[in-house]
């Protein structure tokens, strides 16, 4: 009959010889960690590259949304270009709009000053000044010629480029 209690094994007597080798584990266990380092490490350099170019998008955008507005108020200047206007009111209502666009254009200004480059900041004051020399000249009586509309043409344009350069748009080369 078997015993209901078990009895103790007897230890194993020692192996003679030499104790086994762990240098393939610990150069496969290297390897593993080295792996996982350098994969680490990948991850890490992709997602931050990642979040430059996402985060360059994003100021590009805010950039050209702020070019786009001050074009806007520029618009609202330039619309009274053609118009002789003879009536005191017209003239002076015509002042007004110009002021009021010229104030939108001045914000838009100061956010290009926060995420603009200084190529940029300078172009867009430069397109202030002349488009505050037009609306100054408004309000004097005067109608602007051509010399006055013509910089602020060039300044509009040397703003666009500005932007251009900055959000890294390749501008159109003609054919030489």
């Amino acid at each position: 009959m078997i015993s209901p209690v078990p009895t103790a094994l007897a230890p194993a007597a020692p192996v003679p010889g030499p104790a086994p080798w762990w240098g393939g584990p610990v150069i496969a266990g290297s390897f593993l960690l080295a792996g996982a380092l350098l994969a680490f490490l990948a991850i890490a350099v992709s997602d931050r590259r990642k979040l430059n170019r996402e985060d360059r998008r994003r100021w590009d955008r805010e950039i050209r949304d702020t070019y786009l507005e001050i074009t806007r108020y520029l618009a609202r200047i330039t619309a009274y270009r053609y118009q002789v206007l003879t009536d005191e009111d017209d003239r002076r209502l015509r002042y007004q709009a110009g002021a009021d666009a010229l104030a939108g254009m001045r914000e838009q200004v100061a956010m290009l000053e926060v995420i603009g480059t200084p190529v940029l900041i300078a172009r867009a004051h430069e397109l202030e000044d002349r488009s505050g020399v037009v609306v100054s000249l408004w309000h004097e009586l005067i109608n602007p010629g051509k010399p006055e509309y013509r910089a602020l043409n060039t300044a509009r344009n040397e703003l666009l480029d500005a932007v251009k350069d900055s959000i890294r748009v390749e501008q159109y080369q003609p054919r030489k």
